[in-house]
């Protein structure tokens, strides 16, 4: 099964309108991608969750997904509750990726009984993540360069204007184990969809509100997940420094680090992930 296999549909939440992709029927799981991808990104593990009722999300102006107005994690998180009640879905598995985690964290700690459990996959979430994961150092620069550089007005837009490629290709190389693992068809379409006009620079004010999601999410921090959360990380990027982020905010926590995995697991290692979420998600019925 591949996306174009899916049952796609555009819902229409807020001020915006959601990306969705629709497969199998069973226990509802939601996917939600992050940045700089689309539902793409999990491809190769829908057809490995194919008795569940799996929907791949895109956040707002992250793939085809439309711009929103706002982009804290408080207003984020309201539009995915939101979507939750338009496809009228009982509490939900939710899974998210990169930025996707950060909207799933805001979501669980908000909304605990629209979920039946969280799975946060390779992510640094602002106001959560030590000090330490933004440090300059050889090893944290890599991983979190970004960080600042996307948060920094018009300088990420203005310098890679027409050369989105160059950006998201290093991305793709430098955050993988395996980088190909990403198919070049992935790559070329992921390219397409920020290269449109001003989509990269709309993407990137999920990094200028960053300060904003981080105070939302510490106050949030107050109170724990009431919900099983399992934190996936790739040994070779994140690794067990997620356990030390997310433990302290869950009552029912499960750690899994993949060996030979950097920033991409749904790419890179989909069964491992696929038989690591299988088992949560019977952990949560």
């Amino acid at each position: 099964m591949s996306l174009a296999k899916t049952r796609a549909s555009m819902v229409a939440v807020g001020d915006t309108a959601l990306q969705c992709y629709e497969a199998g029927t069973g226990d509802p799981v939601m996917l939600i991608s992050g940045w700089p991808q689309s539902a793409l990104a999990f491809e190769k593990l829908i057809p490995l969750l194919a008795d569940y009722h799996v929907i791949a999300v895109e956040p707002p102006a992250l793939g085809t997904s439309h711009p929103t107005s706002r982009y804290d994690m408080q207003s984020i998180s309201d539009l995915f509750r939101e979507l939750t009640q338009s496809l009228d879905l009982p509490r939900v598995h939710l899974v998210g990726h990169d930025i996707g985690s950060w909207i799933a964290y805001a979501l669980a700690a908000k909304y605990p009984d629209t979920l039946r459990g969280v799975t946060l996959i390779e992510a640094a979430i602002p106001g959560i993540a030590p000090a330490s994961a933004y440090a300059f150092t050889p090893e944290q620069a890599k991983k979190t360069w970004h960080f600042a550089f996307n948060y920094l007005p018009d300088l990420a837009e203005d310098l890679t204007r027409g050369r989105e490629h160059v950006i998201l290709e290093w991305i793709f190389r430098h955050r993988a184990a395996h980088p190909d693992a990403i198919p070049r068809a992935s790559i070329d379409e992921y390219v397409r969809l920020y290269s449109r006009p001003g989509a990269f620079a709309e993407a990137l004010k999920y990094y200028r509100a960053i300060f904003e999601s981080g105070a939302q999410n510490r106050a949030l921090a107050a109170s724990k997940l009431k919900r099983p959360v399992l934190a996936i990380a790739g040994a070779l990027w994140l690794g067990e420094a997620m356990q030390g982020a997310i433990e302290p905010l869950a009552e029912d926590f499960e750690m899994l680090s993949i060996p030979d995995c950097a920033h991409f697991p749904p790419e890179e290692k989909p069964a491992e992930l696929a038989a690591a979420l299988r088992k949560h998600f019977d952990r949560c019925r």
